[in-house]
Parts: structure tokens; C-alpha cells; sequence
């Protein structure tokens, strides 16, 4: 993963998105990609310059790492919690 300062990148199987809690633009690699802990497909990715966790789009992933990540998903039941 990589800060960008300035300007853009035109890198196919990097993608660019904006920190939400510290604003920065990431150029993340879909490898940076992590699931969620619940049902919903959502994915995040953590920011190297306030570590909090930021959301990634569904539609910024290829199917090929979708289905990979999803394959890491851990669900929980209620009766775990």
C-alpha cells in the first residue's frame, strides 16, 4: 500500500481510495484487502498512517480476490458472541 501525496495513478490492479478517519489518499494492491468479521460482504483495509481500519468497496475488488478473501471470512454465530 502506498500514501499518494500528489497527483494519480493509472496502475490496473491498484486502486485508489481515501482514508476515512485520517483523509489520506491510498493507492492500495487488492492483496492489502481484508474481510470483515460479519455476513455482509464488506471488505477494509488498514491506513499505514493512523492504522484505523478503512472501508473498501466491493466494486474496487476483482471476483478472482472476492471469492478469495471471502474464503478467509470468519462468521460468527450468536451464540459465540
Amino acid at each position: 500500500m502506498k500514501v499518494i501525496k500528489e497527483g494519480t495513478w493509472n496502475i490496473p490492479w491498484f486502486k485508489e481510495i481515501t482514508c476515512t478517519t485520517c483523509a489520506a489518499t491510498l493507492l492500495i494492491d487488492e492483496k492489502d484487502v481484508k474481510p470483515t468479521t460479519n455476513q455482509s460482504r464488506s471488505y477494509y483495509c488498514v491506513c499505514p498512517i493512523c492504522q484505523k481500519q478503512t472501508f473498501v468497496e466491493e466494486k474496487l475488488i476483482s471476483q478472482r480476490v472476492r471469492e478469495e478473501v471471502d474464503r478467509k471470512r470468519t462468521y460468527y454465530s450468536s451464540s459465540e458472541l
